[in-house]
């Protein structure tokens, strides 16, 4: 396995629902009342950067079972690709600089909001024909759709209130320093 397997494999691991899904695939089995809500609970108790990659990881494992090739298929493994590949880098950054994550996070959620209605679409559009051909794959992908749209909500309201904020403040006038004795004196 190359590094960059190891790396996607690990990360996979640590995301659990991946291999969960996998397993179910494998066995032939429907999730039982305690899976289902541990696949609930799982996806929604992570980030909304890291729910993406999951429910990413995720709808890859369900388009490498499902081994039709169709274009919606395809259309799908690249989106997967290119949400794994974008958010896998952001996971690396999160691990290495915290810090410099912790910037850049408030700076992506708009990002992270478009990342997640397009992945919804395509979500809903295969749980559609997922419902006549494979029941237990339905069910996986209403799942991650209903943690989607949770985590899109919180997104939205994030970015709801940084617009906010940006436009008030630039109704506050600027200060550009006032004097303290000899020192003059910057707002932080």
């Amino acid at each position: 396995m190359a590094k960059n397997d190891k790396q996607m494999a690990l990360l996979k691991s640590k995301l659990h629902m991946p291999l969960i899904v996998r397993d179910l695939l494998i066995t032939n089995q429907s999730p039982n009342a305690s899976t289902h809500y541990a696949l609930h609970e799982i996806m929604g108790d992570f980030q909304p950067d890291s729910a993406l990659l999951c429910a990413a990881f995720v709808m890859e494992e369900i388009s490498n079972f499902e081994s039709i090739i169709s274009p919606d298929l395809t259309f799908l493994q690249m989106e997967c690709t290119r949400i794994i590949e974008r958010y896998s880098t952001r996971n690396d950054l999160a691990e290495k600089n915290h810090e410099l994550w912790t910037e850049t996070q408030s700076e992506m959620m708009l990002i992270i909001s478009e990342d997640i209605e397009e992945f919804l679409e395509i979500t809903s559009l295969c749980q559609l024909s997922f419902e006549i051909t494979n029941p237990k794959i339905a069910i996986i992908l209403n799942i991650i759709t209903a943690q989607l749209q949770s985590h899109l909500m919180i997104v939205d309201e994030v970015v709801s209130l940084q617009e906010t904020l940006k436009s008030n403040m630039k109704t506050i006038p600027a200060i550009t320093g006032y004097m303290a004795d000899n020192v003059i004196m910057f707002p932080g």
